[in-house]
């Protein structure tokens, strides 16, 4: 199965000043799904929420977040975050690895090509290339030891941008 996965992983539960800091103001709609629902091609809202593991998930389907530059490094501030897309249509894979505030690892791979890279490689991405959604999945597990299949597994809150209502 293909998957347009797009997200973040916060470390810890996040509280509502976390959600206010998404683009586009984001409030709960009251629905709620399945992380096959969240990460399928016709998610019905601009973000989910779930916790699992101790991260909170924060789906991105439509990468609004993720292209926040400043986004990532604010929410990092005295934890870590992982980003990440796995959309095996485009062939576009990549993540990013904050720690306090910083970037330590931000890379992303289109059709099989390193088109922007930060940071040294992390031991983690010792046999992991980033050229499929796979190596996401594994990468996420091993920085936040949380796998895909359990995020896929859990409850989710829809949230919907209040600019766009």
């Amino acid at each position: 199965m293909g998957w347009n996965a797009a997200g973040l992983l916060v470390e810890g539960e996040v509280g509502s000043d976390v959600l206010a800091a998404l683009p586009g103001a984001p409030q709960p709609s009251g629905e709620t799904g399945s992380g096959v629902e969240v990460f399928s091609n016709s998610f019905p809202a601009d973000y989910a929420v779930a916790t699992v593991g101790g991260w909170t998930v924060l789906a991105d389907p439509w990468i609004s977040a993720l292209y926040d530059e400043t986004l990532s490094p604010r929410l990092a501030e005295g934890r870590r975050v992982l980003t990440f897309i796995a959309n095996s249509v485009t062939s576009t894979y990549g993540m990013g690895w904050y720690v306090d505030g910083a970037v330590v690892r931000d890379v992303l791979v289109v059709e099989g090509e390193t088109v922007a890279e930060e940071g040294v490689p992390l031991p983690e991405e010792d046999g992991i290339g980033l050229y499929e959604e796979d190596d996401v999945f594994a990468l996420i597990s091993r920085l936040t030891g949380v796998d895909f299949g359990t995020i896929v597994d859990a409850e989710y809150r829809f949230l919907s941008n209040t600019a766009a209502e």
